[in-house]
């Protein structure tokens, strides 16, 4: 006769399952909604390198060639190396402890680069709203550019942003390996 007594993965996925509702849970709404944009398989793409990455956090860093780039591609590959496919309830119980430890580092980076976004879209709003032939259009631009620059010249914004895009990267492809598991690929 069949057991109907669940599987060692099966419980792993329900412990995970309610990990990440506990986390969620207190989580406020905002990095909820944030956390579902976070690894999604759809804005993922493979470089030239064979390496699997964030689509757009890597197409944003490549137009604005931010110095530490080549760090973050030496630190996908390493990722892509080191987590390999699931093919134990150690190994996925392992990669669950640090999905969830890095997670919350993640959600605290992720908050500070939206609220930075945010100062940029004051700026967005305020030039759709002037005058295209005024001065005012130049002074906007001028803030954005000098408010970029402020960010892209400070070493701690640079060390954050290169901590969040390895932090993606890791628990995007951490998150895929999880998925590639359930459904037994």
């Amino acid at each position: 006769a069949l057991s109907s007594k669940p599987t060692v993965l099966q419980q792993q996925q329900v412990k995970m399952d309610k990990k990440a509702e506990r986390t969620r849970k207190r989580s406020s709404s905002e990095e909820s909604k944030m956390s579902k944009k976070v690894c999604r398989d759809s804005d993922h793409i493979t470089d030239e390198n064979g390496v699997t990455v964030n689509a757009k956090c890597r197409r944003a860093a490549e137009e604005l060639k931010l110095p530490f780039m080549d760090n973050v591609k030496k630190e996908i590959a390493r990722i892509q190396t080191e987590y390999t496919k699931i093919t134990t309830a150690e190994q996925k119980d392992n990669y669950t402890t640090e999905f969830e430890r890095d997670y919350e580092e993640y959600v605290k980076l992720k908050h500070k680069e939206k609220e930075i976004g945010q100062q940029f879209e004051v700026l967005k709003t305020n030039y759709d709203k002037a005058d295209k032939r005024s001065s005012e259009v130049k002074a906007i631009n001028r803030k954005a550019r000098d408010l970029f620059k402020h960010y892209t010249n400070n070493p701690a914004w640079c060390k954050d942003k290169e901590r969040l895009m390895k932090l993606e990267a890791k628990l995007a492809h951490i998150k895929l390996l999880f998925k590639q598991c359930d459904v037994g690929v």
